[in-house]
């Protein structure tokens, strides 16, 4: 489900540039007016040095501003129609080296939509990681082409012990760095941060994938923030130092500006729900992450639980909810 959003959201790159800073949205004007005239972008991206090309692009120039990862063309395996592309300490996969499966899921559907957004006949491609951190290997390589990939759907479908495997170490990681102060991933040249249309990938598209989507997003929120909690409360913390910790983690994080006042939490500038109040018409609380991890972490401190009262996405100044 994330591929196939990611993908289409890579689609979209000419509408998502229509709401791009003035610096990019004047370059990507200027590279798409003159493909039109047959000049420096090529109508078709099957041939390698026509791919060169996009290197040039804003679309892979982002993924280093992004701090996503460092990204090379390897121009010298790939072929027409078949494109390879190599990415150093790539964000989704850092963290979760040898867990036994390919992990990427922002930067190979992106890219393969930004191709088809880029070609002039938008075709449909396709990309398959062939090399991850997460399966042992130094960096991530993916295959991109038009049209299918083979074993791609394979690739991409989890079994629970893979799942049960990166939320171990997810948990292992958070809880040492709220409890003792260990640092999360620090990648040597691009260190631990991240540009905030990364986690967009993950939260930003409840208006377009429907309620299995939500409900996943709700229930991973809550297991975690269960779990999370539990780990605090059994290290020997009282539940309002656990809470303390929590939230000073959710400020690190970015998460936004959090304020807890009697029964009430607050948060300005919500990562979550910040991309849907730009891209959709929903007028209704949707911050289904943050909700459902909320929910997690209250249950397992103070068995209490929280209502979304609030929500930037339904006009309000800020997101809040309200602990009962």
């Amino acid at each position: 489900m994330i591929y196939e959003l990611n993908r289409y959201e890579g689609s979209q790159i000419k509408e998502v540039i229509a709401v791009s800073p003035l610096k990019m949205r004047i370059q990507a004007g200027i590279l798409f007016t003159a493909q039109k005239l047959g000049l420096f972008i090529p109508g078709s991206l099957s041939k390698v040095k026509d791919m060169k090309v996009v290197e040039k692009l804003p679309c892979l120039k982002n993924i280093g501003f992004e701090r996503s990862g460092i990204i090379e063309y390897r121009d010298d395996i790939s072929k027409t129609d078949e494109h390879y592309f190599r990415v150093y300490e790539n964000s989704d996969c850092c963290g979760f080296e040898n867990i036994g499966c390919p992990v990427a899921s922002h930067i190979p559907p992106m890219l393969a939509g930004n191709f088809k957004g880029v070609e002039r006949e938008g075709r449909e491609w396709n990309a398959i990681e062939t090399k991850c951190i997460g399966l042992g290997d130094p960096y991530c390589e993916f295959k991109f082409v038009p049209g299918e990939i083979d074993n791609l759907e394979a690739s991409l479908e989890k079994d629970i012990s893979v799942t049960e495997r990166i939320h171990k170490r997810l948990i292992e990681q958070l809880t040492r760095f709220i409890i003792d102060g260990e640092p999360l991933v620090n990648r040597p040249r691009l260190g631990s941060e991240v540009h905030l249309h990364v986690v967009m990938h993950g939260m930003g598209f409840p208006h377009l994938a429907g309620e299995r989507y939500r409900m996943a997003q709700r229930m991973g929120g809550a297991i975690t923030g269960r779990e999370i909690g539990r780990n605090l409360i059994d290290s020997g913390l009282d539940p309002d130092e656990a809470l303390e910790k929590i939230f000073n983690f959710m400020d690190y994080c970015k998460v936004g500006k959090i304020i807890k006042k009697d029964k009430i939490i607050r948060i300005k500038e919500n990562c979550e729900s910040l991309r849907t109040k730009l891209f959709s018409r929903i007028k209704e609380p949707c911050c289904y992450f943050t909700g459902g991890f909320l929910n997690g972490v209250l249950t397992a401190v103070k068995k209490k639980r929280v209502v979304e009262t609030k929500c930037i996405v339904a006009d309000d100044p800020f997101c809040e909810w309200e602990i009962i």
